[in-house]
């Protein structure tokens, strides 16, 4: 494949990472854009310099020939768009999560399988710099047996999609955490394994009446292993921790600040508290530097950055893509799970609410 042509349907906020990264990929050429509002997709069109634009998947790909349809719709839209495509002979970009459902799920796997089309999910946090590092270290040992992961995934009030009344994740099943939760699903997956839901607990704390709950905490299990995901509408600042627990050391990564602090084993004395102190601190220090050198030399690439490029690479070399369909499925499977432990503990939440008062005597 000398160039991959490339259309992307869905010009909402997120197609703007997708587009920024495939302009970088220099054997790729965006040939084509489709939005249902056709206003959208004309006005992104001449922004990022493409050069049709469509109303309809299947008008797309009747005036034109693509290798790669990168999907970025609603999820709900994800199955029968990926399916239309593949079955048309398309390659498929999907972004997170891979659908809303089970059933839907089964439908993109199956067809990728009947097509041998490639098929790739978008889990960008797997691919930021500093959990491409924890995956490198934990390759090479240095945690040993990893006993525990922890992820919190924390935005303010302003998150655009939970302040907006009207956005259409606040219909799904699990409302605005249906949409977020692959990435900590994902991300406990990668470094643990198939994970078994446990106690899924949501609370309602902020002021949108919209919103069913905007506070989680979810636990899984993965054999004796266990795992954390915290997630916040509330937060003071958006922040996104991970923390990877092992039985020779411990990896604290602040994945938006991309930072890394390495905590080996050591003996507890205040000798060593000022020696610890002083290595966090030089850790600290190295990856600002390496970050802003990064950022300085035009050398910084965002999770989404790197995976597009890596997902371009497999269909060049006709590889298997980085994140596949499959593992797409197992999170969805994980999700759904999930989506209907919050509507149950909402729903006994809003019938503990609905009692009438005890008549007084």
């Amino acid at each position: 494949m000398r160039e991959i042509k490339v259309a992307l349907v869905g010009c909402g906020y997120v197609a703007n990472g997708h587009l920024r990264a495939w302009k970088g990929v220099p054997r790729a050429r965006l040939i084509a854009v489709v939005d249902l509002n056709e206003t959208i997709a004309r006005h992104t069109a001449e922004i990022w310099n493409i050069p049709a634009h469509y109303t309809s998947l299947s008008d797309m790909m009747e005036h034109s020939k693509i290798d790669l349809v990168d999907i970025c719709t609603p999820p709900q839209a994800h199955a029968s768009l990926a399916v239309q495509a593949m079955e048309a002979g398309s390659n498929v970009l999907i972004e997170k999560p891979m659908t809303m459902t089970v059933k839907d799920a089964k439908k993109i796997v199956e067809c990728q399988e009947t097509t041998s089309m490639k098929a790739g999910v978008i889990h960008n946090w797997l691919f930021e710099p500093p959990v491409l590092e924890a995956t490198s270290l934990t390759k090479k040992g240095f945690l040993g047996e990893i006993t525990n992961v922890d992820v919190e995934a924390l935005s303010t009030k302003d998150d655009s999609m939970a302040a907006n009344e009207h956005h259409w994740c606040h219909s799904l099943p699990g409302g605005r955490f249906s949409e977020m939760l692959a990435h900590p699903i994902y991300l406990i997956r990668h470094f643990l394994g198939e994970v078994e839901v446990g106690d899924v607990l949501v609370e309602k704390t902020g002021e949108y009446a919209w919103m069913r709950s905007d506070e989680l905490c979810a636990t899984f299990k993965v054999g004796r292993k266990l795992a954390r995901a915290y997630a916040s509408f509330n937060s003071p600042r958006d922040a996104i921790f991970l923390n990877l627990y092992g039985k020779k050391a411990i990896l604290k990564l602040d994945i938006i600040n991309a930072t890394t602090s390495k905590l080996p084993k050591r003996v507890t004395n205040r000798f060593s508290k000022v020696s610890d102190s002083l290595r966090q601190a030089t850790q600290l220090m190295t990856s600002t530097a390496k970050n802003i050198a990064k950022i300085t030399f035009g050398r910084w690439r965002s999770g989404h950055e790197m995976y597009i490029k890596l997902f371009a690479q497999s269909l060049i070399n006709d590889s298997e893509p980085p994140v596949t369909v499959e593992d797409g499925y197992r999170v969805v499977k994980v999700l759904e799970e999930m989506c209907e432990k919050i509507e149950k503990v909402e729903e006994k939440r809003h019938q503990a609410t609905a009692l009438p008062e005890k008549v007084q005597l």
